[in-house]
């Protein structure tokens, strides 16, 4: 990664006023920046890129994460297509007594986060390798940014995820989209809460959509 990056990092993660652990984060950056060319984990056009589009854009949910409780200690959660890591990587060095699980099917990424989080010496993140329809644990938070659009029969199997109180929450982009959305799904789109957060350096419209359980 070319020092401008880092410096773009450090500035986003001012602005999100983020108190992580940021040498833990620039090592995942550095695992990251070493095998995503050879095994193409997350698509990226520039450095740039993989700080806005990837590591802040996971982070800037992070506030409102904890406003639910994700902060209290023994919290559960699981991200979904987690790929090469976001958001649910970012998350768990956000909330350092969360207990993560991050869901992968593919075997190259799941692979790459079972190493990363031996090099990172994350024991509060584990990695399953599998579909989310074959998982049987049950989380107080859910995150995607795998799978659009939000459609009735995919949240329904998403929900069944949660614990009683739970939270599932999508990764979305413009309003617009995301009321058409909502609109398909009927009474459980009626009860969503659709929460702008704000991106450092991206100048497009980020939203969270909150289901709760």
């Amino acid at each position: 990664m070319v020092p401008t990056s880092l410096v773009r990092l450090e500035l986003g993660l001012d602005q999100l006023q983020w108190s992580g652990n940021r040498d833990l984060l620039r090592a995942f950056l550095a695992e990251l920046d070493t095998w995503n060319p050879r095994l193409g984990l997350v698509s990226v056009n520039s450095p740039d890129d993989l700080v806005v589009r990837h590591v802040l854009d996971s982070l800037a949910a992070w506030k409102y994460l904890h406003s639910l409780g994700l902060g209290v200690p023994g919290r559960t959660l699981a991200d979904l297509g987690s790929g090469a890591g976001f958001p649910g990587l970012p998350l768990a060095l956000a909330f350092p007594t969360a207990v993560v699980t991050l869901i992968e099917r593919m075997e190259r990424r799941a692979n790459f986060l079972d190493a990363t989080l031996l090099e990172l010496r994350l024991t509060h993140v584990s990695v399953q390798q599998k579909t989310f329809e074959e998982v049987k644990d049950r989380f107080d938070f859910v995150t995607f940014r795998a799978f659009s659009p939000l459609e009735p029969k995919l949240v329904k199997k998403l929900k069944r995820l949660l614990n009683p109180g739970g939270y599932l929450i999508a990764y979305k982009g413009r309003r617009e989209v995301i009321e058409g959305e909502l609109r398909a799904l009927g009474e459980s789109g009626e009860k969503a809460v659709v929460v702008p957060v704000e991106v450092p350096f991206l100048e497009e419209e980020r939203h969270l959509v909150v289901f709760a359980s």
